[in-house]
């Protein structure tokens, strides 16, 4: 395009455009290319009407375009929309531009299209009236309707993206735009039929005023989308009550009707305590710190209410809307469809899986213990292809808490084996990798509560003889080895505090000229004795656990020793621990109780809420073992198991700080 024209066209000077369009060709052609005079080439322009020089001039002109492929009328139909260039359009098209309305630049848009995007309402209602033009010369008749068919076919031109100008002031949310379109057609919102409609287009932008604007206009538009989708599948994606009707029942290319997306919305899960570390899983949402609450489900009741039979519609995997919502994680959503639709929490896909096999495959907790309440014997105990139960994947999976959920629903049978025999308890000792593990381990629980229920296992021998076997020495070795360096740092902390504790007692030393000078101040208090109890465990127990913690970790040690060193490290750190923090908690009671009661038991209460707080993975599995087991086989059998020994094993300083706290205080 000569630059003259491209900066008149862009800036809306409709004179210079005159003029331009007006001038001489060849003084024109001098200025485009001056190395024709040199010789260096040869410039070919092909005249329409060579008896009018202000013809030929704009002929010449108007073929030159941008590198985008805009022409001058594209130009002045997307850079403003005022008087100058509502002028400068008219200039264009009545100078040798009439064939640009039409014209395509390099991503198929016309004039109308870059006006449209642009928001230029007033210059495409001048490019509208121009179209209308060109065939309505007369007052009506078959001219006014040639002017309409005109204009609806201008307007109805697709670019390679398969959108209308429609589309363009969609995009720009510009409402004007869109009733000035509509007004010249009032049917251009069903073009195109397939592919991505107006509708679906503002649905997918959240343009929801212009969505009903399009649906008020025209009931017959086009609701098609990309992939055989239409606009109530956006609809639903964008968690917006529309008030317009769709048809139900439509599917998309890979068989998904508007409920499987309604019901789709992922829904994170958070703890009571932020995470600062977050793992993010490829194509799955976050939950943020706003996103506490599921998105509103009003629109997947009224489409249960309005077509209760899209429950019961698979998609080409054949996953139905409950597989989807418990994939999801929408615990809402289920119960939705559970409740409006009984019949639906027994449907299974192609593998033969309901939705609950669905949950504990993707880990979902809330949706897991909801059915455990909620759903027949006959769903809990179903078995997939593969004659897996939802406690087989629940195994599989390692996950302790879906298993618990599941442990404690008495209806849930443990002792139904799979296609390959496999019981429950067959298949946690198999899937448990050789190797050395913590007792609160997922995979150790598991097994050890199928063990006290008294799981079956598979009808085979059990000795291990048909088995290989493979030396794991070096694997348990290496699994020692890293442990020691880190738990050695910790005791090690732990041991310079109750040493230190020791000589820095709580209210100081009696002066040298006291009867009991050098003794502390505060040794005759009940509390003292439980104080100095507490650090003298606090002190032997971390102690001894470095000393264990050395045999462990050293390779000329056999390998047996090594893991029974390792284990007592383990319990002696955890004691000392134990008593460390209730000598903290004593020597804080004994400094401040006599001046601020109130203060000394808030800090108690917060050192040990803190405490609690920081091992949930150690105390609330421990915790939730022991419940479901209750629920599972009374209380009797886990008072008689190695459970209470357990417990007593591990909070054995209490009762030896305690007690010798009350037998020092009463025989002083």
């Amino acid at each position: 395009m000569h630059p003259e024209l491209l900066m008149a066209a862009c800036h809306g000077v409709h004179t210079q455009l005159a003029n331009l369009l007006n001038s001489d060709v060849n003084a024109l052609v001098q200025v485009q290319h001056p190395t024709t005079e040199a010789g260096g080439g040869s410039v070919v322009v092909v005249v329409d009407d060579v008896d009018n020089p202000a013809s030929a001039a704009s002929t010449f002109l108007l073929q030159g375009l941008t590198p985008h492929g805009d022409s001058a009328l594209h130009v002045a139909a997307t850079f403003g929309d005022g008087d100058e260039y509502l002028k400068s359009a008219k200039v264009i098209y009545g100078n040798g531009g009439r064939h640009l309305l039409g014209a395509h630049n390099n991503e198929g848009n016309t004039p109308f299209h870059c006006a449209a995007r642009a928001a230029n309402t007033t210059v495409l209602t001048l490019l509208i009236d121009l179209a209308r033009g060109e065939e309505a010369t007369g007052a009506g008749g078959d001219d006014a309707a040639a002017g309409r068919m005109r204009v609806e076919t201008l307007l109805r031109m697709q670019n390679k993206l398969g959108e209308t100008a429609l589309h363009g002031a969609i995009r720009a949310a510009h409402m004007p735009t869109v009733d000035a379109l509509l007004t010249a057609d009032p049917c251009l919102a069903r073009v195109p039929d397939t592919g991505t409609s107006p509708l679906f287009l503002a649905v997918s932008l959240h343009h929801y005023g212009i969505a009903r604007k399009l649906y008020a206009r025209d009931n017959r538009l086009s609701c098609s989308g990309p992939d055989g989708k239409n606009a109530l599948h956006a609809a639903v994606l964008r968690s917006k009550v529309l008030y317009f009707y769709f048809v139900h029942g439509v599917r998309d290319q890979h068989g998904n009707t508007p409920l499987h997306f309604a019901v789709s919305l992922e829904s994170g899960a958070r703890g009571l305590l932020p995470q600062y570390a977050v793992p993010v899983e490829n194509r799955t949402g976050i939950t943020t710190f706003l996103n506490i609450k599921e998105p509103a489900l009003d629109l997947t009741k009224k489409m249960l209410e309005a077509d209760p039979y899209s429950a019961f519609q698979a998609d080409n995997n054949g996953w139905f809307p409950i597989h989807v919502a418990a994939s999801a994680g929408r615990l809402s959503a289920v119960a939705i469809l559970v409740t409006m639709c009984p019949g639906c929490a027994g449907l299974r896909d192609i593998d033969g899986r309901t939705f609950l096999h669905v949950a504990v495959k993707k880990r979902r907790y809330d949706i897991v213990a909801y059915a455990c309440q909620k759903v027949s014997s006959s769903v809990l105990n179903k078995q997939d292809n593969e004659g897996n139960t939802a406690v087989h994947l629940a195994v599989e999976v390692g996950d302790w808490w879906i298993f618990a959920c599941l442990f404690a629903n008495k209806q849930v049978d443990l002792n139904l084996p799979n296609n390959k025999q496999h019981t429950p308890r067959e298949l946690s000792i198999i899937t448990i990798p050789t190797g050395l593990y913590c007792l609160v381990n997922s995979g150790i629980l598991i097994q050890q509560a199928l063990i006290y229920t008294n799981a079956t296992r598979d009808i085979c021998r059990h000795d291990g003889i048909e088995k290989d076997y493979t030396p794991v020495a070096a694997e348990d070795d290496i699994i020692i080895s890293n442990s020691t360096q880190f738990l050695g740092l910790g005791l090690v902390l732990i041991t310079t505090m109750a040493f230190s504790a020791t000589f820095t007692l709580p209210g100081g030393y009696r002066a040298d000229d006291h009867p009991n000078g050098g003794t502390p101040t505060l040794a005759g208090l009940k509390q003292f004795q439980g104080f100095m109890m507490a650090n003298t465990l606090a002190l032997v127990c971390s102690s001894l656990a470095v000393i264990s913690l050395v045999f462990s970790g050293t390779p000329t040690v056999e390998l047996s020793m090594r893991q029974q060193h390792y284990n007592i490290s383990i319990w002696l750190s955890w004691n000392a621990i134990i008593s460390l923090g209730i000598a903290f908690a004593i020597a804080v009671y004994i400094m401040i109780s006599p001046i601020a009661s109130e203060t000394a038991i808030a800090v108690i209460v917060v050192f040990f809420s803190v405490g609690i707080l920081h091992l949930p993975s150690i105390a609330g599995r421990f915790c939730k073992f022991s419940i479901v087991l209750c629920a599972r086989i009374g209380i009797l059998p886990i008072v008689r198991s190695d459970i209470s020994k357990v417990m007593l094993l591990t909070f054995w300083p209490l009762i030896v700080i305690y007690g010798w706290q009350e037998y020092a205080w009463r025989h002083r």
